[in-house]
């Protein structure tokens, strides 16, 4: 018989062997007695916890009692062939056959199908519906709505007509809709196609909108959003009641190309870019004879600017005004004829490189004395190709005037 050799300095609840062989005996040491305390012989059973709520514990027993086999078994899922366990759904909408409705869902449908004999909204009842159905509404039969009436009918919660009768067209006014009779200014050009003629500056009839000043066609119309942005250009200049004309500007290279003297004074340079917006500068103007893209110094922009377009600075800002046109003028600047003023003589020819050259027509000018523009009819007259001033202007005074080439 062979002996068991122990560990030395067990400690309490040591097991001996930790993990026996079938068959083979297993010891627990017990610090209290000083001793090694037979367990039994091990089965080579797995010490768990079997049987959950997924699965079952299946055990084997031998003749003395002790389990010599365990295992889980899970519990089969149910389906239209076999037991087990199921899942609920608590919809209609679930097509699956592994699955249960819940009595919830059951009830649901029995209301709809109506052998409730209370039934809670939202849910409708078919039996009562169906037994409605062939029920009498009192409408006549017959058929609804024609070219002079339209049809008046009420539904029901259950979507069938209760009541109909037909209303007769209403006649338009200026207070309501209703039908109108064509009158001899609109045009019928087939069977329910109506026409109506294009307006023309001598012929009434509809016109297509432009939203911008720079459209010259005479058969469209301005929208009041550009009449309103003109008004306040206009406004914005009478505001300024003592503008003073500093020069020309090329928006394109963003350079001053003709200054006059009194726009020298406050700061514009010939070459240079617009100066910032100061109070020196404030009501000084410049008008655009070359086009581009421009953001003035300040602030504001990128503006299109456009040959005929002014920048006008408010001491903190430059304003643009588009007065631009769509065909993009020529400006004929005219010779400066500042060098025959006296301070005596009001009458002086209008030339172009020493040639005279009459506005065509006469109020196609543009005139400046001393940088202040001058208003036509007041300040000054245009006979061909001479200009005379109601007053004489200063001596020395600088001369600026443009036309339009036609």
């Amino acid at each position: 018989m062979a002996l068991i050799v122990f560990p030395t300095s067990p400690t309490n609840g040591q097991y001996y062997p930790t993990t026996p062989s079938v068959g083979q005996n297993q010891y627990q040491y017990d610090s209290a007695t000083f001793t090694w305390e037979l367990l039994g012989r091990a089965t080579g059973v797995i010490a768990a916890t079997y049987g959950n709520s997924r699965t079952v514990g299946q055990f084997t027993v031998d003749a003395t009692g002790s389990i010599t086999f365990a295992q889980d078994l899970a519990i089969p899922t149910a389906d239209t062939t076999q037991t087990g366990l199921v899942q609920l759904v608590n919809d209609t909408v679930t097509n699956d056959a592994t699955k249960a409705l819940t009595a919830a869902q059951g009830f649901y449908l029995q209301s709809q199908i109506g052998s409730v004999p209370s039934l809670v909204p939202p849910y409708p009842n078919l039996v009562t519906a169906i037994n409605a159905a062939g029920a009498p509404t009192g409408v006549t039969a017959g058929t609804y709505g024609s070219a002079t009436t339209v049809p008046r009918i009420t539904i029901n919660t259950q979507g069938r007509i209760t009541s109909a009768t037909n209303i007769p067209l209403a006649v338009a006014s200026t207070l309501s809709k209703g039908i109108v009779q064509i009158g001899t200014n609109i045009n019928i050009t087939g069977a329910g196609i109506i026409s109506v003629p294009t307006a023309t500056t001598t012929t009434f009839g509809v016109t297509e909108l432009v939203n911008d000043t720079s459209t010259n066609d005479p058969s469209k119309a301005l929208t009041a959003a550009q009449g309103y942005n003109l008004q306040q250009q206009i406004n914005a200049l009478a505001i300024s009641n003592n503008l003073t004309f500093a020069g020309t500007f090329n928006a394109s290279t963003s350079k001053m190309l003709v200054v006059t003297t009194e726009g020298a004074l406050v700061g514009f340079i010939s070459g240079s870019n617009l100066p910032s917006p100061a109070t020196s500068n404030k009501e000084y103007f410049v008008i655009v004879t070359v086009g581009g893209s421009y953001s003035p110094p300040g602030g504001g922009g990128p503006y299109a600017a456009t040959q005929g377009d002014w920048f006008t600075s408010n001491g903190t800002t430059w304003t643009f005004f588009d007065f631009g046109a769509a065909i993009v003028p020529k400006f004929v600047n005219y010779d400066d004829i500042s060098g025959s003023f006296n301070g005596t003589l009001t009458a002086f020819p209008l030339r172009v490189g020493g040639t005279n050259y009459p506005p065509s027509p006469s109020t196609n000018i543009m005139v400046f004395v001393g940088g202040v523009p001058q208003v036509p009819g007041v300040s000054y007259t245009v006979s061909g190709s001479t200009i005379t001033f109601t007053s004489p202007p200063p001596a020395n005074s600088y001369f600026y005037a443009t036309t339009v080439s036609p």
